[in-house]
């Protein structure tokens, strides 16, 4: 994919990037889901230091209320607001939508999820398991919800995984009624993030609508080599030993937030070409650029398919229909 002649890669971490940031926000209204740890907190911060009004939504009130005071700490004017989010509940994600009609935001991050998938498979909404519940449906229905916005300006960010290239597939077993498995069930659930988000992308261009939808993946983040945060990030020895070890091809989380946040500000992106995918330049690790996503997430084949659960998800009607 080339790049568009507007857009020049970011820096390597989101304080290296301040600069870069700095006023975009002014006036935007940005929501990130499960905003409260990780690479949900580090998106926050920049986000909140740009000037956005940012809404973490989360799970609970009390670990959003920690993230608010330490993002608060560090950035003095940051309009932060919790709204509680549940991303593996299809009611939660109907109430969060009502409460953002009021002042719809100019993007979104559908950050919230799981990466220690249970071990066995455990059921979860509308007949799939937890992970693919967790990941993509709640936030499948979010968007669902708020469709009558793409009208504007706003940008969906859709967090897809490196794990997209080390397993395959098998859109005919999303669901996972067969072979599950906690990684499969992990890389799936990303990889059917990841095709929406990209369909999504070509869905909007199809109605001629403004909006965006961006599919970016973090690299490899670790909390070992994130910088130490009270109650948000405080890994002990090991972790830091470990996130030593594998420093040549790890990051941190505050690193690969930064793709988060570029593709909620960057304005050389409204530009970008339909299908953008920003991820790290040397894959797990390293400065943020436009990408080809994994063929799987750009095949027609599991577009369809994770499009039909995006409809059953919105209660078997289209929000985007043609």
């Amino acid at each position: 994919m080339t790049p568009a002649p507007t857009y020049q890669p970011p820096a390597t971490d989101i304080y290296a990037n301040r600069g870069r940031w700095a006023g975009h926000g002014e006036g935007k209204t940005v929501v990130v889901t499960g905003a409260n740890a990780g690479l949900g907190f580090f998106a926050s911060l920049a986000l909140a230091d740009a000037g956005a009004r940012v809404i973490l939504a989360c799970r609970g009130q009390a670990r959003a209320g920690h993230a608010m005071e330490q993002i608060s700490a560090r950035v003095p004017h940051a309009d932060l607001a919790f709204m509680q989010f549940d991303s593996s509940s299809i009611d939660s994600a109907i109430s969060l939508a009502a409460e953002l009609r009021t002042r719809p935001p100019h993007a979104l991050i559908a950050n919230a999820g799981i990466i220690r998938t249970p071990k066995d498979r455990q059921p979860g909404l509308l007949g799939y398991e937890q992970a693919m519940s967790t990941n993509f449906i709640g936030h499948a229905r979010l968007v669902g919800e708020l469709a009558e916005h793409f009208g504007g300006p706003p940008r969906f960010i859709g967090l897809g995984s490196l794990s997209t290239r080390l397993l395959a597939t098998d859109h005919e077993n999303l669901d996972l009624h067969r072979d599950y498995h906690p990684y499969r069930a992990y890389a799936q659930s990303k990889a059917a993030v990841q095709a929406f988000t990209l369909a999504l992308d070509h869905r909007l261009r199809q109605l001629e609508l403004p909006a965006r939808s961006l599919a970016i993946h973090p690299g490899y983040s670790i909390s070992g080599l994130t910088p130490q945060v009270p109650q948000i990030n405080e890994p002990g020895y090991s972790k830091r030993l470990a996130g030593q070890l594998q420093a040549s091809f790890a990051q941190g989380k505050h690193e690969g937030a930064v793709a988060l946040v570029e593709a909620a500000l960057a304005p050389g992106l409204e530009s970008a070409p339909r299908g953008t995918y920003l991820g790290p330049r040397y894959l797990s690790k390293g400065p943020i650029s436009l990408a080809r996503p994994v063929k799987s997430t750009r095949g027609k084949a599991l577009q369809s398919k994770v499009w039909e659960l995006f409809v059953q998800a919105n209660g078997g009607l289209d929000p985007f229909a043609l």
